[in-house]
């Protein structure tokens, strides 16, 4: 289950000035409570493009968004792709952007996900589950260099 409740929703959606017909991504889609919110506002013709790299928040989404249909696209993928990802879908300007950066609460709260030192669970802290380094294989395998070289970037 990817339960989320978006902070700052009203603020966020408001400064968006969202205009129906308009080009919106979110870059960190997540649970998609502000995707849902932006979506409302979308005629036929707006777009809302959602990135997300956890596969789990992006099923959480679909199923979320369904009913917005062609309107919402999803795109699995880190925001640092954004660029390339939206030239994909021949998409050149947008009209508003969102970044709502940080470990969601479902990612936090299930132990299995290796974020949160309240769960007695192996550290792994990725947000693509499909990575194969974990922050376990870092602190563990890394040589003390190498980790010096981590904590000081």
């Amino acid at each position: 289950m990817f339960d989320h409740f978006s902070v700052l929703q009203t603020e966020t959606i408001n400064s968006l000035q969202i205009k129906a017909n308009g080009t919106y991504v979110d870059c960190t889609l997540g649970g998609a409570g502000h995707s849902a919110e932006i979506a409302k506002r979308l005629n036929e013709e707006g777009r809302l493009f959602g990135f997300d790299q956890d596969q789990d928040a992006l099923l959480a989404a679909q199923e979320r968004l369904a009913e917005y249909g062609d309107t919402v696209q999803f795109i699995y993928s880190n925001f640092s792709h954004l660029k390339d990802e939206l030239q994909i879908r021949d998409v050149y300007k947008v009209d508003g952007l969102l970044f709502d950066l940080g470990v969601s609460s479902p990612q936090l709260d299930r132990g299995e996900r290796g974020f949160s030192y309240h769960k007695d669970a192996q550290l792994d802290m990725r947000m693509d589950q499909n990575q194969s380094l974990s922050a376990y294989q870092i602190v563990n395998e890394w040589s003390y260099q190498d980790l010096v070289k981590i904590f000081f970037k």
